[in-house]
């Protein structure tokens, strides 16, 4: 299932959730272009992951992802200081997903304003997982496409 694809984008999950991440975790294995390198449980682990610190200093096993999926409910951590200090980590443009059960608009505009790419709220259905990662996956593609058509063109001229 899912799409053709000859790119595979790496995911981390950051869910404080053992229970979210384990039904991501199925849906993302239903999806070929998605792979996922790491599963955290808190927020000071997925900083430390984007940073390579400590037990993630070795870039072979602990590769840098395409996709973060952030939950908000962390332990820890407050939702929108930890997407601030997730972004400022990256070493590049990341797409990050916050996936939360919050629906408050002001929260929602924050988090977009602060530079995360996707608010969903949590689907708590299997098809409404598997229909999210299937969309994540062609926003992927679609932006990998546009990066490099830019670099291209950029590079003709």
């Amino acid at each position: 299932m899912g799409n053709a694809c000859t790119r595979v984008f790496r995911v981390l999950i950051a869910d404080g959730s053992p229970g979210d991440r384990r039904l991501l975790r199925r849906a993302i294995g239903l999806v070929d272009g998605l792979q996922i390198v790491a599963e955290l449980s808190s927020a000071t682990e997925a900083i430390s992951y984007l940073r390579g610190e400590s037990r993630f200093s070795d870039r072979q096993q602990f590769p840098l992802p395409n996709l973060i999926l952030l939950d908000f409910k962390q332990p820890g951590k407050y939702g929108l200081q930890t997407l601030k200090r997730l972004l400022e980590s990256a070493p590049y443009k990341i797409t990050v997903v916050v996936l939360t059960d919050f629906r408050e608009t002001a929260c929602i505009k924050k988090a977009l304003d602060l530079g995360a790419d996707l608010y969903e709220v949590k689907p708590h259905r299997d098809e409404e997982r598997l229909a999210m990662m299937l969309a994540l996956e062609d926003h992927l593609l679609q932006s990998s496409l546009s990066v490099h058509r830019h670099f291209t063109v950029s590079s003709a001229a």
